[in-house]
C-alpha cells in the first residue's frame, strides 16, 4: 500500500489555506468588472453614444484584473501597518505613499493591457495613454486602496472586540472559580472554628476586640461571596481584603505571625485583578510559616517600574521545597494573568534572599475606576 509523506502534502495544505482568500479576491473583482461594465454600457446608450458590450467588458475586466494582482500586496500592507491610536499619523503617512504607488502601478498595467484586448478609447501609445489616465483617473483610483484599508481595519477592530469578549467570558469564569477556591482554601472549618472561638473568648474578656474580629470576618465573607464583584479592583481594595485576612489569620498563628503592607500611596489607585494577592499570601502561610514553630513575617509590597506594576509577597519561612508543585490557587492566578494581559505579564515564585520564599508578579500599570462585571 502506497503512502504519502507529510512533506509532500505540506504544499497542498498551504494552498488550501490560501484558496478561499484567492477565490474571494478573484470573484469580488470579477463582479466589480461586470457591474461597472453594465453601468458604462447603459450610461453610454442613454447618452446616445452606445459602446460595444464586448469592448466595454474587456476594458473593465483589465481594470479589475490589474487591481486583483495588486490586492494581496495591499492587504498584506494593511495588516502589517494597522492604523492605531498610538501610531495614527505615521501609519496614515505610510499608507498615503503606498496608495499613490499602488494607483500609479495599477494605471501602468491598465494602460499596457487595455489596448491588447481592444478596449475602446485606447491607443497603442503607452506613454500618452498612461499620462492621460494619471490626469483623469489618479484621484478616483485612490479610493480603491483606502476602501480596502478601511475594510481590513474594520475586520481587525471587529476581531479585537470578539477577542475582548472571549477574554471577558474567560475572566468571569476565572473569577467565579477564584471565589470558590477562596471559600475552600481560606474559609475551611478549622479557620472559621478558630475565628469564632476567639470571638467567643473575647466576648467576655474584651467585647470591643470581639466586635472588631467579627467585623473583619464579615468583611472577608462579604468580599468573597459578592456576586456583583468586578474582575478588577483598585490595589487599595485588594490590600484591604488582604489586611482583613491576615488579621484574622493572626488568631490562628498567634504570636508566630507578623506582617507588613509596604505599598506607596501613589500606587493604591492602580487596577489589579480581584483576589490576585490572596493565593500568594495563602501559599506563604501554608508552605512558609505553618511548617515551622518559630515566628515568621509576611511582607506584601508594590512598586512601579517601566510602566509595569510589580507586586510581591515574601516570607521568611521554610523556603522552597524541592518537590514543590503549583497548586490550584497558583495555577488559577497564572491563568487569569495570561487571560487578562497575554504576554504583558510575569509571574514567578523563587527563593528569598536571606531565606524564605518570594512570589512576584508584574502587570501593566493602569489607574482608574473599575467597572463591575456584567
Amino acid at each position: 500500500m502506497s503512502t504519502v509523506s507529510v512533506a509532500s502534502t505540506a504544499p497542498l495544505r498551504r494552498f488550501a489555506g490560501y484558496r478561499r482568500p484567492l477565490l474571494l479576491t478573484l470573484g469580488g473583482w470579477a463582479l466589480c468588472a461586470l457591474v461597472f461594465a453594465a453601468q458604462s454600457h447603459v450610461a453610454a446608450a442613454v447618452r446616445g453614444q452606445p459602446l460595444p458590450w464586448g469592448g466595454t467588458l474587456a476594458a473593465w475586466s483589465v481594470w479589475s484584473g490589474a487591481w486583483a494582482l495588486l490586492t494581496p500586496a495591499m492587504l498584506w500592507l494593511a495588516r502589517r501597518l494597522p492604523v492605531t491610536r498610538q501610531d495614527v499619523w505615521r501609519a496614515l503617512a505610510l499608507h498615503a505613499a503606498a496608495s499613490a504607488g499602488s494607483v500609479l502601478l495599477h494605471l501602468a498595467l491598465y494602460a499596457a493591457a487595455a489596448p491588447l484586448v481592444g478596449a475602446p478609447g485606447f491607443t497603442g501609445d503607452w506613454s500618452a495613454t498612461y499620462a492621460r489616465l494619471i490626469g483623469s483617473a489618479f484621484l478616483p483610483s485612490l479610493a480603491v486602496y483606502w476602501v480596502l484599508l478601511g475594510a481590513v481595519q474594520f475586520l481587525r477592530l471587529q476581531q479585537a472586540v470578539h477577542e475582548r469578549e472571549r477574554r471577558q467570558l474567560g475572566l468571569e469564569a476565572q473569577l467565579a472559580e477564584a471565589r470558590l477556591l477562596a471559600l475552600r482554601s481560606q474559609l475551611q472549618p478549622h479557620f472559621l472554628f478558630n475565628t469564632l472561638n476567639a470571638i467567643a473568648v473575647l466576648t467576655g474578656d474584651d467585647p470591643a476586640a470581639a466586635r472588631h474580629m467579627l467585623q473583619l470576618l464579615c468583611a472577608l465573607l462579604r468580599k468573597v461571596l459578592d456576586k456583583d464583584a468586578s474582575a478588577e479592583v483598585t490595589l487599595r481594595e485588594e490590600c484591604d481584603f488582604i489586611t482583613n485576612f491576615l488579621e484574622i489569620e493572626q488568631i490562628r498563628f498567634a504570636d508566630r505571625l507578623s506582617y507588613r503592607i509596604d505599598i506607596p500611596p501613589q500606587l493604591l489607585g492602580a487596577r489589579v485583578p480581584s483576589l490576585v494577592l490572596q493565593p500568594l499570601v495563602e501559599n506563604a502561610l501554608c508552605h512558609g510559616l505553618a511548617p515551622r514553630a518559630r515566628p515568621g513575617r509576611i511582607v506584601v509590597s508594590a512598586r512601579a517600574e517601566d510602566g509595569m506594576l510589580q507586586l510581591a509577597v515574601s516570607d521568611d519561612g521554610a523556603g522552597l521545597s524541592r518537590h514543590m508543585r503549583w497548586g490550584i490557587g497558583l495555577s488559577n492566578t497564572r491563568a487569569r494573568l495570561q487571560h487578562m494581559f497575554g504576554e504583558r505579564q510575569r509571574f514567578a515564585i523563587g527563593a528569598r534572599p536571606g531565606g524564605g520564599t518570594v512570589a512576584t508578579l508584574a502587570i501593566p500599570l493602569r489607574e482608574g475606576a473599575c467597572a463591575s462585571a456584567p
